[in-house]
């Protein structure tokens, strides 16, 4: 068995270039077909900041009643809602769940396998969504069902979807891709419309049940400063439905509103080429150094 040495390392490479140079272009013409045959994917993007942060203006004026509607088991607000639990809100399963039924948007993310930029109109894969019938056609194994669940709803658009916040700036960044530039577009300002209307529903429901649990504490109150205390509780749940009534940008308010994509954000063919060319010649010498290893 030969000694292994930088000398004979380069003996091996110069007898052998020629066949790792043909399996290096096999590798990257394999590369070229593959990064051909991947479609390209259209970004959109938004920046939003909270509607909901606190004011000192509302703090001050509710100081008084924090610990009194504290006791009643009411939320007056003032507390507002930091960016960051905005965030961690825009990426919840339960929302986006909603956000997903509400808009109809199953098969697109479940089913898309092309898109004709012709007539602005997806593909869908036909075994996995009949577009003649209407209907899923998937084969699917347990826990899964012949409808896509929101769980897994949820999982699949979270791959094209992204959500960051920045401490320095208090803004949120979402982005939303698929193949086409409209319904990413489309997507993303219906993303924020549906929250910002879900956040107005919950405030709203909340207010509700606070004002029928006030007004059953103010009739039973037997003490004039206990009803007084509840009156101006039920003063600000009332400010909080008109404020919930009139905002229509009620918990995010667009700082950059989502844009029609003029150029692909993917796939980077160039570096896929790269990648799969150089892993083709990586392995081709790992195989002619190991054949001349193991005869030697």
């Amino acid at each position: 068995m030969h000694t292994i040495t930088p000398r004979l390392i380069l003996t091996w490479f110069l007898k052998d270039i020629w066949k790792i140079l043909i399996i290096s272009v096999f590798f990257a013409t394999v590369s070229i077909f593959f990064a051909l045959s991947l479609p390209n994917v259209y970004s959109s993007k938004a920046k939003v900041s909270s509607n909901l942060s606190d004011s000192k203006g509302m703090s001050g004026a509710l100081s008084g009643l924090g610990g009194l509607a504290s006791l009643a088991g009411v939320s007056i607000g003032g507390g507002g809602l930091s960016p960051e639990v905005l965030k961690e809100m825009l990426s919840s399963s339960s929302f986006l769940a909603s956000f997903i039924k509400k808009y109809h948007i199953e098969k697109e993310i479940i089913a898309v396998k092309s898109f004709d930029p012709t007539t602005n109109q997806f593909g869908y894969d036909e075994k996995i969504y009949s577009t003649v019938n209407g209907e899923w056609v998937r084969d699917f194994k347990f826990p899964q069902t012949l409808e896509p669940s929101g769980a897994e709803l949820v999982e699949k658009f979270k791959q094209s979807f992204s959500v960051q916040y920045d401490r320095k700036t208090k803004l949120i960044t979402m982005s939303f891709s698929s193949m086409s530039p409209a319904f990413s577009q489309q997507t993303l300002e219906n993303l924020v419309f549906h929250f910002n209307d879900y956040m107005k529903n919950k405030d709203v429901s909340d207010s509700l049940l606070s004002v029928k649990y006030l007004n059953e504490q103010l009739a039973v109150a037997k003490f004039k400063e206990v009803e007084l205390a509840i009156q101006q509780i039920m003063e600000e749940q009332y400010k909080k439905l008109a404020l919930a009534q009139t905002r229509e940008e009620y918990a995010l308010r667009y700082i950059e509103s989502p844009m029609l994509a003029v150029k692909k954000s993917g796939p980077k063919r160039a570096i896929i080429c790269l990648a799969i060319t150089m892993l083709g010649s990586f392995f081709s010498v790992f195989l002619w150094w190991s054949i001349r290893i193991l005869r030697s």
